[in-house]
């Protein structure tokens, strides 16, 4: 995924050197903060055409710093760190040795709405689940408290929770997330994308929280 223009950086890997694209090193890192990721992602992230984005990944695959898994069959295979391109590049959050199927399909979601809303928002940080995850140890939220998929620092110093739903959760433990948010104070807002089918059932049970924003998560899918 190399241009002309593009910059390409040279990494010491002991006594030898890797020679990365900018945004090869970008992608080691958007691999860091969501886990994994599939080509689409790629594509989407960096304005390219698939069979460019396929020929970075083949590089970064021959380097031993990505490797990949097919996990559901006729999906295009998940891209993730291996050991080495977490070292390669110091990067932060922990090694993950097999995608879980359980959360596979929720993830790619959380990373389609993180990439519609980066347009959206440029201006915004995005803090992935795995990073709120591993703050977590250090802070003082209990263990069993609730995290978000994600969230979004804007420049003014608030934050927004980002939450993603693909089913509705059990009414109980609904309302207890809802009515949690409302009684902390980290974040301004929190904004639900939820597959169309459950948006009546939230709406309900959020009808008098102005703190839950929700949205049909479809229109952010990439």
């Amino acid at each position: 995924m190399t241009s002309r223009n593009e910059n390409i950086r040279a990494i010491k890997e002991g006594s030898k050197e890797v020679i990365l694209s900018e945004n090869m090193i970008e992608i080691l890192r958007l691999l860091n903060e969501f886990g994994f990721c599939d080509i689409r992602h790629i594509v989407k992230r960096f304005d390219v055409k698939k069979t460019v984005a396929y020929e970075s990944m083949r590089t970064l695959i021959q380097y031993g710093l990505v490797t990949n898994a097919r996990v559901i069959k006729y999906h295009p295979r998940a891209y993730f760190l291996t050991p080495k391109g977490i070292d390669l590049l110091k990067l932060d959050l922990p090694f993950i040795r097999r995608i879980p199927l359980n959360i596979f399909e929720h993830q790619l979601a959380v990373i389609d709405v993180y990439l519609t809303l980066r347009k959206i928002h440029p201006e915004a940080i995005w803090v992935s689940e795995r990073r709120l995850v591993r703050d977590k140890y250090s802070s003082d939220l209990k263990m069993n408290d609730h995290l978000p998929d994600g969230a979004l620092i804007f420049p003014q110093g608030y934050q927004c929770d980002i939450e993603v739903e693909r089913s509705l959760k059990a009414r109980n433990r609904l309302e207890e997330i809802l009515i949690g948010y409302g009684l902390q104070q980290i974040y301004r807002e929190v904004w639900y994308f939820c597959s169309k089918g459950i948006m009546p059932a939230l709406n309900e049970f959020a009808s008098n929280m102005p703190y839950i924003k929700i949205y049909n998560l479809s229109e952010y899918m990439i």
